[in-house]
């Protein structure tokens, strides 16, 4: 009852606005909070108490339903997220604390739970971005300030490739094509990493920038070893 009242609380607060979108995803996360409720799912919270976590094949196969974990930079903080929706093609991952984060092919387009969240991005020719011939691309995120209005920054990105990078997954070790996203607006900068199977446009893990405030995260793709692809 108590997490069925915090969740009703949410949803009244952020009822307010009249804005087009947040309604439209008001709605798309109403039923992704609803699944928690039903469900009780409960994804692990993993933090640095001198407790040595061993991420391999063995540890994944206690989950009963697709995962993803997050990391801080340093690694001290990780979080694992189950998969509770998918909307408008946006697959939504969401965690015990209320973190949510929603991706396209891998890439993130979408945060709540953070102090400064993206609201909503735009990728220009955004089917382009794993192909190998792709050298840039210009992006928008949108962010919520903390007077209720919207903040929008553009970037210019310039990409490149690597073939053949070992990339630690799990306990293996595998060729990864690896793309570099290098964005800048003015002075704010950020390099995203992405590391491919090679030949596809599957993300196993990579290294993303949220916003100035939050910096970088860390999202391994787990749910592609769940998914009987090795």
């Amino acid at each position: 009852m108590i997490k069925k009242n915090i969740f009703l609380l949410f949803f009244l607060c952020i009822s307010c606005t009249s804005d087009d979108i947040i309604r439209s995803e008001k709605a798309a996360f109403y039923s992704i909070y609803k699944n928690i409720i039903v469900r009780d799912s409960k994804p692990r919270i993993e933090r640095d108490e001198g407790k040595k976590e061993t991420y391999d094949r063995k540890w994944l196969s206690q989950f009963n339903q697709p995962i993803i974990l997050l990391s801080s930079i340093d690694g001290k903080r990780r979080a694992t997220l189950v998969a509770l929706g998918n909307y408008k093609n946006k697959l939504t991952w969401v965690s015990a604390d209320g973190i949510s984060l929603s991706f396209k092919d891998g890439v993130l387009i979408a945060t709540r739970g953070y102090s400064q969240d993206i609201m909503e991005s735009k990728h220009e020719n955004f089917n382009t971005l794993f192909n190998l011939s792709t050298k840039s691309l210009n992006k928008t995120y949108r962010y919520l300030d903390g007077q209720n209005e919207y903040n929008e920054v553009s970037f210019s990105c310039s990409i490149s490739f690597k073939k053949n990078i070992s990339s630690k997954v799990l306990d293996l070790t595998l060729k990864t094509t690896e793309l570099t996203e290098i964005c800048t607006s003015g002075e704010s900068n950020h390099t995203n990493l992405y590391y491919l199977l090679p030949g596809t446009k599957i993300v196993l893990k990579s290294k993303q920038w949220v916003s100035e405030s939050n910096g970088y995260i860390i999202i391994h793709n787990y749910y592609a070893f769940q998914n009987n692809l090795f």
